[in-house]
């Protein structure tokens, strides 16, 4: 059983040095521009953060996304200390962090598919006008696969 949709959008890079790493990426990709659907938004649902399971407010961070004709790298540099992508880098350092997959249908369908196949939720966010949630996949392939909803 696969997950709705293996589309891939993007790939996080979880870095300590945002300029550097954009630059980088820049070169590898060019300077296109955002795809449709990270241009506008329309609320539609109560957004919230949850980090393991729990509520939180504050993902302090800097973010540049890098855009190619059919794919990005958004490049995170975390500030704070209680958030996974601050984690992430404390672990395993300026490294590809996750891929994102465009989900074709409710996030939950997904998320139960990705539980039962062994792959727990770690960061779950509702954006409002769109969903999305990482999953531990990092002992099977050495980053985290992220399932985008967008409504």
């Amino acid at each position: 059983m696969a997950l709705s949709s293996t589309k891939i959008v993007k790939a996080i890079i979880v870095t300590s040095d945002l300029e550097k790493t954009v630059s980088a990426c820049r070169l590898l990709l060019g300077t296109g521009s955002a795809p449709e659907e990270e241009r506008e938004h329309r609320m539609v649902r109560t957004p919230y953060t949850k980090y393991l399971g729990e509520e939180i407010t504050d993902t302090p961070m800097r973010v540049e996304s890098v855009f190619s004709d059919n794919f990005w790298f958004e490049i995170i540099q975390p500030l704070g200390d209680r958030d996974p992508w601050a984690a992430w880098l404390k672990e395993h350092g300026t490294s590809v962090y996750s891929v994102c997959l465009l989900s074709d249908g409710p996030l939950e369908a997904d998320e139960e598919l990705m539980e039962k196949a062994g792959f727990r939720s770690i960061f779950k966010q509702e954006k409002g006008y769109e969903a999305y949630e990482y999953f531990d996949t990092a002992d099977a392939l050495g980053m985290l696969v992220e399932v985008k909803e967008q409504y």
